[in-house]
């Protein structure tokens, strides 16, 4: 027969068991979660702190008066002008009238006129609008390179944050080595009371903890230092933005390399520019090779000036209205060698921009090999902590048993010291390596 009170505490057991990790499971996705919200409100941070940002920002809106300042050609050009000259001698014919001495003037000595004259470029053929074209695309490059530099200022920031996660680990692991080796020592002493142990292996575990506690102040320091740096590029203190229990987690969307190269093909950020780039400069090319075209130009005035007969020192109201078609003939192939420049500049940027993605790709590649290595080690380093510390806590009992030496209980430490810090480091380097996927494939933080 099955015992009923067994039963229900079999269910009890497994019942508790699994609320247990289901508890797990959620306090980690509640910590994923505040570790994402950190990270963000940093990025957040420094992109609106970043005096280069603001800079960059302020040198883009000099792009809409530089087409305020093209446009500003399309429009009639007004002037207004009053002028004085002196002519010595002028010309003058002697009338042969009998009785009559007198002197025709064509022109008097003292010349005034005033006048209001303007001009406006009816047609151009295109060059005006390749004009404004050029500078709108020169303006979507600039804003590619702000987008640029805010997603290299926030991979800084990711690449600082986990720092100090990993190193706030680091100090954990080696502090639990201080309490280790101290309870270590304890028993050392404990034999040297009882004749078991000799002076120096008292000596050499006061040594061991020393070097233990120097090493916990190194990484604390090393703990400032990403502080520091991290506090000067969010414009604030960052000390207390950082939970102490935040995880060495990131999650990336890509699950082989193809698919991150591919996306960085769309939405790399340098690759983007890089294209921008090519725009501009393929609308070099179309604006130099228009410099042989013609324009055709309507100009007129109004004034008031003297010099007209019969009365030649009289002002006299006038006008003038015309149409102008300026046609290139030569320019000494000016035009002819300025597009083939443009041209050379344009085929040298499409073989940068092809360069990168070459780059990029091997880059992504090399991460991904990365992230293979690290998580293959780690499986690795995960059994030897385990191991590790089944063989301290074996040396603990042989010592204390009296069957062991203190070189043994060392060497123990130091195994399971290295394992511990083998692992974390496995882990920080599968992250790090995550990181520059995302970074690599333009993914935003």
């Amino acid at each position: 027969m099955i015992d009923y009170q067994k039963y229900l505490r079999f269910r009890k057991m497994k019942f508790q068991k699994i609320t247990i990790a289901i508890l797990l499971i959620f306090s980690q996705i509640a910590i994923a979660q505040n570790a994402n919200e950190t990270l963000s409100s940093l990025v957040k941070q420094a992109i609106e702190y970043s005096p280069r940002v603001k800079e960059q920002i302020q040198l883009l809106n000099v792009g809409d008066y530089r087409i305020k300042v093209q446009q500003s050609g399309t429009k009639p050009q007004i002037n207004g002008e009053i002028s004085y000259t002196r002519l010595d001698p002028i010309a003058e014919a002697v009338i042969p009238i009998p009785g009559f001495e007198g002197k025709l003037q064509f022109q008097p000595h003292n010349n005034y006129n005033t006048n209001i004259a303007a001009s406006y470029v009816i047609y151009d053929w295109g060059r005006f609008k390749a004009g404004v074209q050029k500078t709108l695309l020169e303006m979507q490059q600039q804003r590619e390179g702000i987008e640029s530099l805010k997603q290299t200022l926030a991979y800084q920031v990711a690449q600082l944050y986990y720092g100090i996660i990993y190193l706030q680990k680091a100090i954990v692991v080696q502090q639990d080595q201080v309490k280790l080796v101290d309870e270590n020592s304890k028993i050392i002493s404990d034999r040297l009371k009882s004749g078991d142990a000799l002076d120096y292996d008292v000596v050499q575990a006061q040594v061991r903890y020393k070097n233990a506690e120097i090493r916990v102040v190194d990484l604390q320091g090393q703990l400032e230092k990403q502080y520091i740096f991290l506090s000067a590029l969010i414009g604030s203190d960052a000390h207390k933005q950082i939970p102490a229990n935040a995880e060495l987690q990131y999650n990336y969307p890509f699950a082989d390399v193809q698919g991150a190269i591919g996306e960085a093909a769309v939405n790399n950020l340098d690759i983007k520019t890089a294209l921008a780039r090519e725009s501009a400069l393929a609308q070099e090319v179309k604006i130099s090779s228009m410099s042989s075209l013609p324009q055709l130009a309507a100009n007129g005035a109004i004034g008031i000036k003297n010099g007209y007969q019969p009365d030649i020192d009289a002002w006299r109201f006038n006008t003038l209205l015309g149409v102008k078609l300026s046609i290139p003939i030569y320019t000494g192939k000016r035009g002819a060698y300025n597009t083939q420049i443009a041209r050379i500049n344009l085929d040298a940027a499409r073989q940068s921009t092809e360069a990168q993605k070459t780059l990029i790709s091997r880059d992504i590649e090399n991460a991904f090999n990365d992230i293979r290595v690290a998580t293959q080690k780690k499986t690795l380093a995960e059994r030897n902590v385990y191991q590790a510390e089944y063989g301290l806590k074996l040396a603990k009992i042989r010592l204390t048993n009296g069957v062991s030496t203190p070189l043994e209980i060392q060497t123990s430490e130091t195994a399971l010291e290295d394992a511990k810090f083998s692992l974390l480091q496995y882990d920080y380097q599968i992250l790090l390596a995550k990181l520059e996927v995302s970074r690599l494939s333009g993914v935003k933080l």
